[in-house]
């Protein structure tokens, strides 16, 4: 199972190519296919990356609704339409495509967020402020996590 954890800032050169953290790289060796697949988060200024048999996994949820609904066209092409499968080349680095770059705003630093089974990646500045706001919401959270805490 793919936890990753923590948060990285790492510099992204003029090509778009940008290390991937030591201990997120470390968590996808188990992986079948040694990639990353990113898609720009709807609406929003970040991008979501999966280790590739998570992706599958998470895939296989959406192809599970009916083939014609809405909701499965919706899905379709807002994540696995929009996907972007992403190798590392010998020395770690991935190369981020210009156009995820563009929706994520990075421009010379990415920060990477641990999000358990995936993570994020961001425009450093861009994640602070949502990590303010997020802030704000913590006790409400927390008190939703226990509630629905399984108790073994």
């Amino acid at each position: 199972m793919t936890v990753f954890l923590s948060s990285y800032v790492n510099t992204v050169d003029r090509k778009g190519r940008v290390s991937v953290p030591a201990p997120f790289r470390a968590e996808m060796a188990n992986q079948s296919r040694q990639m990353v697949v990113i898609y720009q988060a709807p609406n929003e200024n970040f991008l979501y990356a999966w280790g590739y048999d998570d992706f599958v996994k998470f895939a296989e949820r959406i192809k599970k609704l009916p083939p014609m609904s809405r909701e499965r066209q919706r899905l379709a092409r807002t994540i696995l339409a929009a996907a972007r499968p992403v190798t590392f080349d010998g020395e770690g680095r991935m190369l981020l495509p210009e156009p995820l770059l563009k929706a994520a705003a990075i421009d010379g630093k990415a920060l990477f967020a641990g999000q358990g089974d995936y993570f994020t990646i961001w425009n450093p500045d861009k994640y602070d402020e949502y990590a303010d706001a997020d802030l704000e919401h913590y006790e409400q959270d927390m008190e939703i996590l226990s509630s629905n805490w399984d108790e073994e």
